[in-house]
């Protein structure tokens, strides 16, 4: 499937880039690179932003994770452009976590249930994964595109880079002078989030795949050119 442009994407990237611009969090005289940087992660966030508002009258157990994609995905970019790495992809690393979530949850209505009920009782993340790669859907697909295995790849890498980061200076406002755009770190933001919306997307379009099949041509087209071609065909066989 070709990369090239979505007319809702577009637009959409449009008026992020005014409203960033606006915030000063893009420079009037950027630079093309930071530009491309910025439409790529924009197109990743935007496709995992749009299930919020397609997976409608799910119940509770399983709206919530995907609000809570959303709400991750959405803040990755102005982040990412304003330097904080570790804090876009901690958000990255919540995206990962909540898809598998949202798998668990929507199966768990009791145990949702108890998670809002009891503070100390916690599903972790290799339980969550665990139970994805034991999935009906995912047991079969993962021989073809093991998104799950790259979910769990992924997670570790950010949460590698997310930690052990070296303070050099004693006083904040020197400290936060030193953090600035650039593209080298960007660019590796870029790789993370589009790691994450290839397995996330092929997850939630699996999981939800007669949903996914009463989508527009042009929803379909967002996310799915967020996978990679032998992914796509999984999806396009499952109908």
């Amino acid at each position: 499937m070709s990369r090239r442009s979505v007319p809702s994407v577009a637009a959409d990237f449009a008026s992020v880039v005014e409203f960033l611009r606006g915030r000063g969090i893009i420079p009037t005289t950027a630079a093309p690179s930071l530009f491309a940087n910025a439409k790529r992660i924009h197109r990743a966030t935007y496709s995992l932003i749009l299930w919020r508002f397609r997976l409608r009258r799910l119940p509770k157990h399983g709206t919530i994770f995907v609000e809570e994609i959303a709400s991750d995905a959405l803040q990755v970019l102005p982040q990412a452009l304003m330097g904080y790495s570790k804090a876009a992809r901690m958000l990255t690393r919540g995206i990962v976590e909540n898809t598998l979530r949202h798998i668990y949850f929507s199966d768990h209505p009791i145990e949702f249930e108890r998670m809002n009920r009891e503070r100390k009782w916690y599903i972790g993340n290799d339980a969550l994964l665990e139970y994805a790669k034991l999935h009906p859907i995912f047991r079969e697909t993962e021989r073809h595109f093991d998104a799950i295995a790259r979910l769990s790849s992924l997670y570790e890498d950010l949460s590698a880079s997310v930690h052990g980061r070296t303070v050099r200076d004693l006083e904040m406002r020197v400290a936060l002078r030193k953090i600035a755009y650039s593209d080298d770190s960007c660019e590796k933001d870029v790789a993370l989030v589009e790691r994450c919306a290839a397995a996330a997307n092929f997850c939630l379009a699996m999981f939800h795949r007669e949903r996914m099949g009463t989508l527009t041509a042009e929803d379909r087209r967002v996310i799915l050119q967020t996978m990679p071609s032998g992914a796509r065909s999984i999806w396009t066989e499952s109908q």
